[in-house]
């Protein structure tokens, strides 16, 4: 089956760049061909002095995505173009992340992702799509997002949130599904085979939004435990913490997967966390904006590893890095999540209109 898969690909984004990966390789591994439709959220810039600095790490994602992801259509650089162009797949795939989070996608265009350019007699679904918020947040658009998931031929998403937005704001039944991230079991052939020499006694910080109290928990935390901080993707320096500010994805991988715990609110750094068998805690950059976060520590059983806010930092911390965390059985939670996922998109690509 030819397959078409719209997300977003070539994002200056670990989780985004790794979640598309993932995809990908278990559609193929099924015996399908795929391609990933070349249409991109247009960056956001900001002074001319963080462009430049952004400059090295998008070329370390550039090589990534020729290496493993190169199935790419033309590209489209309108929606209009988009709309107007040619599709022949058997099946189009909306998904993962957070595709249906119109606080994002409007720097494109909000229903995009809803697949507005395609015709009405071609299979479509969503595999793990994310709304991103606990609730749905844009209500001037509900009746044009509505009609266009009816004509999906099955919905699926990350989160239970989402799975209960579906329903009460669309009139959806939406499937609950593993992010794409958790249906692969290895990650050796893009960070290399696992080994305990490389073990390190690193904190590792990754964060997207800049908290200077957090960082001085953090800081305090790693010093008081013989720790090193270690801060990911941070340009400008902080007090008590080494940078790493650029990373390939086999270098960012690394560094989770050989840290002696890891701080983050990244939801893919989270998953990453879990499939290497990590302690970690996460604390959220801003209020109400977890629920990807919460869904997954609740299906695994680790939601005392979410910190609400800087004050229970320090002793969250604490408590993780003190805490044994039994593996063998999260790792058969998943096995079931990542089973029950494969079983859903089996039955999804043999769509028929």
């Amino acid at each position: 089956m030819k397959i078409s898969i719209l997300t977003f690909s070539k994002e200056s984004n670990f989780g985004a760049n790794l979640q598309c990966y993932a995809l990908c390789k278990t559609l193929q591994s099924m015996g399908h061909q795929i391609d990933i439709i070349d249409i991109q959220l247009p960056k956001i810039y900001f002074s001319w002095y963080t462009t430049l600095l952004q400059i090295p790490q998008d070329f370390l994602f550039f090589l990534f995505r020729k290496k493993h992801l190169n199935y790419f259509t033309r590209e489209y650089k309108t929606t209009t173009e988009l709309k107007n162009a040619q599709h022949r797949s058997d099946l189009y795939i909306v998904g993962s992340d957070q595709v249906w989070n119109p606080d994002i996608t409007k720097r494109l265009d909000s229903l995009v992702y809803f697949f507005t350019f395609l015709p009405d007699d071609v299979c479509r679904i969503s595999y793990a799509a994310s709304f991103g918020t606990d609730s749905w947040l844009s209500p001037a658009l509900t009746e044009e997002v509505k009609a266009l998931l009816h004509k999906f031929n099955t919905v699926s998403v990350r989160e239970q949130s989402g799975v209960a937005i579906c329903k009460n704001t669309f009139g959806i039944d939406a499937r609950l599904v593993a992010d794409p991230t958790l249906l692969l079991s290895s990650y050796d052939d893009i960070c290399g085979k696992y080994s305990p020499l490389h073990e390190t006694n690193e904190l590792v910080y990754f964060t997207f939004i800049r908290n200077k109290d957090e960082q001085r928990i953090i800081a305090e935390f790693a010093n008081n435990n013989h720790l090193q901080a270690i801060s990911l993707r941070s340009n400008r320096p902080i007090s008590g913490f080494k940078q790493r500010a650029y990373l390939s994805v086999a270098g960012w991988l690394n560094s989770i997967r050989y840290a002696k715990i890891v701080v983050t609110f990244s939801f893919h750094c989270v998953v990453f966390c879990i499939l290497f068998h990590k302690k970690f805690v996460i604390i959220p950059a801003k209020a109400g904006r977890a629920a990807r976060q919460e869904s997954l520590l609740a299906q695994l059983g680790l939601s005392d590893h979410f910190c609400k806010d800087t004050s229970a930092l320090y002793k969250t911390m604490e408590y993780v890095i003190n805490k044994d965390i039994d593996y063998a059985v999260i790792d058969e939670i998943i096995k079931k999540m990542r089973e029950e996922s494969l079983d859903f998109l089996k039955e999804a690509c043999s769509c028929r209109i």
